[in-house]
């Protein structure tokens, strides 16, 4: 016998009520304004993908192209190099930190390829 799955963010997943995928635009705000004034503060800092969800308002993603690009954002956001974890997903490297500002999260990633290793004769 199948079993329904129902898809996150459908309304029918148990874990997500109506109010959580019921937030206006307008509670995203914090985290557009915080983009914005860390834009003012460092004009330089690599652009990124950004994501947003009305699940979590006050959180945003933020992918960046390379390990120089992460190191930029730690900088700007002021956090501990011993903040950032390395992970690995499935043959590809995820270096990642959390970076609190003021009211929202920034969640900051890069992915890489490790490096091979090389073999001396």
């Amino acid at each position: 016998m199948s079993q329904h799955h129902p898809a996150p963010g459908t309304g029918d997943d148990p874990l997500l009520t109506d109010s959580d995928l019921n937030n206006p635009l307008t509670a995203q705000a914090p985290v557009f304004a915080a983009l914005a004034r860390l834009a003012e503060l460092h004009p330089d800092l690599p652009g990124a993908y950004i994501t947003t969800r009305q699940i979590a308002p006050t959180e945003a993603h933020v992918l960046l192209n390379s390990l120089a690009d992460l190191e930029a954002w730690r900088l700007a956001t002021h956090t501990d190099a011993l903040d950032v974890r390395l992970f690995d997903s499935g043959g590809d490297r995820q270096l990642f930190f959390t970076a609190p500002l003021g009211r929202i999260t920034l969640q900051v990633f890069t992915v890489f390829a490790p490096v091979p290793s090389t073999v001396t004769a």
